[in-house]
């Protein structure tokens, strides 16, 4: 689950943390902070956000400014208003937020709050949207998914390729990686691209899409609706089938053109 909490007091952003993680011991929480309005509203729109916990009275545009603004940039995310003061609560409540707490903000209130979310959290589990045919492109809840560095998309786009297989760091280096000959500065840069890689991931709330072992990678496929796989499995929509064209940024790709051709 992710969560924002936005406050511009810092004191107030860790009880509501420590509030939290008692609420809901068994849960892994990533939390994100924000201290004003432009900072959380940026947060919202780099990361996929599951609640968020906003501080009406903060410098510059209120809270109610930034729940609107928020229930723009990403419809799906729960609003929560935190508050010491009761009389924003009908304005609060114009807005279909899925709570209203008071400071200081009691456990048993947190709770019953959670426990009615205008948007549940995990009643379906989310996936990742998968183009292999024509550009490789991935996107998160319609919204395309970024990376720090092109190597990150590119690596994945080819464990996705192997379809759950698992790959040494010698064969994914041997395949990606063919800028140098040097192992050793393949190897230092795997390491890079793959911190980097569960970063970006982390920042979308699918951090558990790649599956790392001692010395073999791969992705757990269940995270994914993929064109590639539907095709594979006589599942796929008329207009994401196979056109002729597949993973074209990559020339390590074409040999799956090969297999799909003939399939």
């Amino acid at each position: 689950m992710n969560v924002l909490i936005a406050d511009d007091e810092e004191y107030a952003r860790a009880e509501l943390q420590e509030a939290l993680e008692r609420t809901l011991p068994d849960d892994k929480i990533d939390f994100y902070f924000a201290e004003d309005h432009d900072s959380a509203l940026k947060v919202v729109k780099e990361n996929h956000v599951d609640i968020a916990f906003l501080d009406i009275q903060m410098p510059g545009k209120n809270g109610l400014a930034l729940a609107e603004n928020i229930k723009k940039a990403s419809p799906k995310t729960n609003i929560v208003m935190v508050t010491a003061y009761s009389q924003y609560a009908l304005d609060a409540l114009k807005l279909f937020v899925s709570g209203y707490l008071i400071k200081p903000v009691m456990d048993n209130d947190l709770k019953d709050v959670l426990d009615n979310l205008r948007n549940p959290i995990n009643e379906t589990k989310r996936c990742l949207d998968v183009h292999c045919f024509g550009n490789f492109e991935i996107f998160s809840d319609g919204k395309p998914v970024t990376f720090k560095r092109t190597k990150e998309k590119e690596l994945l786009a080819y464990l996705i390729c192997l379809k759950g297989a698992t790959a040494t760091r010698g064969e994914i280096c041997s395949t990606v990686f063919e800028e140098t000959d040097d192992i050793n500065k393949k190897f230092t840069y795997f390491r890079t691209i793959i911190s980097a890689l569960k970063k970006d991931l982390s920042k979308y709330g699918f951090e558990e899409l790649l599956i790392q072992n001692p010395n073999s990678y791969a992705i757990d496929i269940s995270f994914l609706k993929c064109d590639y796989y539907d095709y594979l499995t006589g599942n796929a929509e008329e207009e994401r089938c196979y056109k002729g064209e597949f993973m074209n940024q990559y020339e390590w790709a074409e040999e799956y053109i090969y297999s799909l051709e003939y399939y």
